[in-house]
């Protein structure tokens, strides 16, 4: 209730004052009134100084203000309706907004302009920066970086400034298979690939999969297997393989062998139950030859299978079908080894009647009960 009193002595205060500048000294003389004004007021508004062209005064006691530039700096509008003697004050529009009002609102849309600016810089940067991390992009940069960083892995690993190291990189986020090719065109103290001692291989090959797992760490690649493959530049025949966990030198044929050997039978495992729906049938493959010729042989034994008695009981689909699976997977092992060239034969037989057996020479089949 205080509070509305005083706005309201104050508000008549200020119409008071206005009238003051309108009445004329002549007429009647009970409408004039002489008085003392003083001046000096300054008026505050949140810190800022309000000026007008009309001084404020004070009159009896009583501060006079321009009502019109009180009430633009509260974002309102005045207008003197002399006939009616009304000082009519209304809410300002947009466009009428004056003096401090104004330039505080100009201030804070430059601030909030300014914002905006600054958010889009940061989320254009944290686009660039998740850009930077893509698949192809992060391949490409992995490969790159290996060549800089093993760019003198001659000198490094095998005291020879004159072999010349590239480092080549494919997969996907599940596997990842790097490819070393060392030129011995220049080196000085080797002939090629066999001449380098198997530890200094290794540690060649090690260093680089340790480098592209430290490459590969916070990308889609940071969770895959990474295998790898050494190779003479100038003798494709010479090679060494890393499966990830063991080394394979080409120029050791019983070793090279023994590891396809090894890995057919743990691939074809199982081969009872996935070709004859019987798992009681158990396969195992020998592998044997060289770089001209590989001959394998698949064994069967029927001792403690459900439904069949021996070999010739299986179809010959069934049959073909296991022998053509065996030939592709030893194709798939010798890719790029020194047996890739070599021409693939194999053959079918029951363990425990060698006179049951299926022989293919590579293209066709031959049975020995038909």
């Amino acid at each position: 209730m205080n509070n509305w009193r005083k706005n309201t002595s104050l508000f008549l205060a200020v119409v008071f004052f206005i009238m003051l500048g309108i009445v004329q000294p002549v007429g009647a003389a009970s409408s004039t009134k002489t008085v003392q004004a003083y001046q000096g007021v300054t008026i505050i508004y949140n810190g800022q100084q309000l000026t007008d062209t009309t001084p404020s005064y004070i009159i009896d006691g009583t501060t006079y203000i321009p009502l019109r530039m009180l009430m633009s700096n509260f974002g309102k509008g005045v207008e003197w309706n002399g006939t009616n003697k009304q000082v009519i004050i209304s809410d300002a529009t947009s466009g009428s907004i004056t003096g401090s009002a104004s330039q505080q609102i100009v201030a804070l849309q430059n601030q909030i302009d300014q914002l905006q600016q600054t958010i889009a810089t940061l989320d254009s940067r944290v686009s660039t920066l998740k850009g930077d991390s893509s698949d192809d992009a992060s391949l490409s940069d992995i490969k790159s970086d290996l060549n800089d960083y093993f760019e003198d892995a001659g000198d490094d690993y095998f005291d020879d400034d004159g072999i010349d190291t590239t480092i080549s990189l494919s997969g996907d986020e599940d596997d990842l298979v790097y490819t070393i090719t060392l030129d011995f065109y220049y080196a000085d103290d080797y002939d090629d690939l066999k001449d380098i001692g198997e530890t200094d291989l290794k540690a060649l090959m090690s260093a680089v999969k340790s480098k592209i797992a430290s490459l590969a760490d916070d990308t889609d690649y940071e969770d895959a297997d990474i295998t790898g493959k050494l190779v003479d530049e100038d003798e494709s025949g010479y090679y060494v393989k890393y499966n990830g966990s063991s080394y394979t030198y080409s120029w050791d044929d019983d070793i090279s062998l023994s590891d396809i050997r090894s890995t057919l039978n743990d691939y074809f495992e199982d081969a009872g139950d996935d070709y004859f729906g019987d798992d009681g049938i158990t396969a195992s493959i020998s592998l044997s030859g060289d770089e001209d010729d590989l001959a394998y042989t698949i064994k069967l034994d029927f001792s403690y299978a459900d439904y069949y008695s021996d070999l010739t009981e299986v179809s010959t689909t069934d049959l073909k079908d296991l022998i053509l699976a065996v030939k592709s997977r030893i194709n798939s092992e010798i890719d790029g080894t020194y047996y890739e060239d070599a021409d693939i034969t194999g053959r079918i037989y029951d363990n425990d009647d060698s006179d049951y057996y299926v022989i293919y020479d590579g293209s066709s089949y031959t049975f020995s009960w038909n």
